[in-house]
């Protein structure tokens, strides 16, 4: 009850305090890490997510609700002083550090490390699965017992489904989202052996004794190489028991670490943003897993994953209108049909302009055109993505520009393309992150990373300039201005500006400290751009000596 009251005061406290004059920040270390993985007692209720209720629902019935009802976004509740997100059972900050320790090599990796190895000479044990469907695949246990899903490419597209899929699990996880180990597998078909008691689940929900025959028919629309191995995804069962999934709004009741409301929570409004990027437009509930993680006997903690990035660039379905839509608007989405039906069809819609790239449809519609970051949208609305604020995409948006090139090229590569899909992939991705950048760079500060860093008897403030650093705006002759405060009520304070190595510097005014064991509040303004008031960064910082301080807030206003 009392982490429920704690998160529930944050927000009429800093509304009251706005309302004084400056809100001060406590003199403390900014949060870092959520206590959200303390072990309880008993485990979660499976929770099952119906398909067609969700999508009616977000689709229909909660917009008609909303209409009815007074609920204001706002700003997500769970951003710590430094507005950013601390780790948690949710998310954690890896790639966004911006501190070279997701190196491309990292990354290449990413959730597989320390998993064990499943050899393509077998024998890998097919043990249930679901042998029709658009994307066939198995549930298989490899030759040391670790458990699988085996999954193909499908009848169309290959190898864009299972790479996808593996290149996909790779970027959510960097960007600090918790996500299976998924790898590219080359089999032959022979290394499959049928236990006796799998058990088929048809697409209709029907599940009947599994036999060779159902293995074959799968195979029928598995992607296959001239040398006759068979080209799958072979993804790891994750960590824990499998709960069901989390959903984009709410807590769980019966989680007491659950206190946060997701629909409000940063990291799962922002994943919009890194959504838009890959055009992940199944983002639903359905495609995430909460795991319970044991702990001691018959406690322990749930963990939230994000699973099943196959629709992701560029997924063709039988109907191509449907096709070209996908990311630009809903299913079914009133707003465009409104306009539709009201201009007689005269509105020229982006995806009309939609082209296949250089692989043909491989990659289906997937380009850096027509995609425009404010218009992408996912299957139908989710709860949390239409809550995101301008803060919210900004903070993705400076997680997104940790990924290089380089870090793209390793990525890429994890997928074993040819050289052309790869090349044309890596360019696609490559250029819808900089639409990202620029859009939010351009509106929100891309100052970040505070440092203190001695000089002589005084001290800078280091900042990065990720805007710079990435392109968005010219390095050279790129303009900063500074101006600080002391205490409360805002007295003004000289501050003086300096080049530093990956972004600007100031000097902190030296104020002195009334006495022992005191501290005197300081604020100081940076903007890159000085004309533009959207790109200041305001830092709190404490004075607690001659040259001691200590940063304590960041605010984009």
């Amino acid at each position: 009850m009392g982490r429920r009251w704690s998160w529930a005061l944050v927000v009429p406290a800093t509304v009251l305090c706005a309302c004084a004059g400056l809100r001060p920040f406590p003199n403390a270390a900014p949060m870092a890490v959520d206590d959200d993985q303390q072990p309880f007692a008993p485990r979660p209720a499976t929770y099952f997510s119906p398909f067609i209720w969700d999508g009616v629902d977000n689709s229909f019935f909660r917009p008609l609700s909303n209409l009815l009802a007074v609920d204001p976004a706002g700003e997500a509740v769970n951003v710590n002083a430094l507005d950013e997100v601390a780790d948690s059972s949710w998310w954690t900050n890896r790639v966004g550090r911006h501190d070279g320790a997701i190196t491309p090599e990292v990354l290449a990796v990413g959730p597989c490390e320390g998993a064990p190895d499943l050899d393509p000479r077998g024998p890998w044990t097919v043990v249930g699965g679901k042998p029709d469907g658009e994307n066939p695949g198995f549930f298989i246990k490899g030759q040391d017992g670790s458990r699988y899903l085996l999954k193909f490419d499908g009848a169309t597209q290959a190898p864009r489904a299972t790479a996808a899929d593996v290149i996909g699990t790779r970027l959510y996880w960097a960007a600090g989202y918790f996500t299976p180990c998924n790898r590219v597998v080359f089999f032959d078909k022979q290394i499959l052996k049928l236990a006796p008691d799998a058990m088929a689940e048809r697409s209709s929900g029907k599940k009947s004794k599994m036999t060779q025959d159902m293995v074959d028919a799968a195979f029928e629309r598995a992607m296959r190489l001239p040398d006759g191995r068979y080209r799958g995804n072979a993804s790891l069962f994750v960590a824990g028991r499998p709960i069901g999934p989390w959903t984009y709004e709410g807590v769980r009741d019966d989680d007491p670490n659950d206190v946060v409301p997701h629909e409000d929570r940063r990291e799962i409004r922002g994943a919009r943003v890194l959504a838009s990027w890959v055009n992940h437009f199944d983002s639903r509930e359905q495609n995430t897993l909460a795991a319970w993680i044991p702990v001691d006997g018959e406690r322990g903690y749930v963990r939230h994953y994000y699973l099943d990035f196959g629709d992701c660039f560029g997924s063709l379905w039988q109907w191509d209108a449907l096709s070209r839509r996908w990311g630009h608007s809903y299913i079914f989405d009133v707003g465009h049909i409104l306009a539709d039906i009201l201009t007689f069809g005269a509105i020229e819609r982006p995806w009309e302009r939609a082209k296949f790239g250089p692989t043909g449809d491989v990659f289906g519609y997937f380009g850096a055109e027509p995609f425009e970051p404010d218009a992408w949208v996912n299957e139908y609305p989710n709860p949390a993505f239409s809550r995101m604020s301008e803060r919210d995409g900004a903070w993705m948006a400076r997680i997104l520009a940790g990924f290089s090139d380089a870090h793209l090229e390793a990525v890429v590569a994890t997928a074993a393309l040819d050289p052309v899909a790869h090349a044309e992939l890596v360019a696609v991705l490559a250029a819808r992150r900089d639409k990202i950048l620029a859009r939010y760079f351009s509106e929100v500060s891309p100052l970040t990373a505070p440092t203190l860093v001695p000089d002589g008897d005084g001290v800078l403030l280091c900042l990065r300039d990720l805007a710079a650093e990435t392109g968005v705006a010219p390095p050279s002759g790129r303009d900063y201005a500074a101006r600080g405060w002391l205490g409360l009520e805002r007295a003004p304070v000289e501050v003086s500006m300096h080049a530093g190595g990956r972004g600007p510097c100031v000097t902190l005014p030296a104020t002195g400290v009334a006495s022992e064991g005191a501290a005197t509040y300081v604020m100081v303004e940076v903007r890159a751009g000085t004309r533009d008031a959207r790109a200041a960064l305001e830092v709190h910082l404490y004075q607690t000596g001659a040259a001691t301080y200590r940063v304590v807030g960041l605010e984009r206003p």
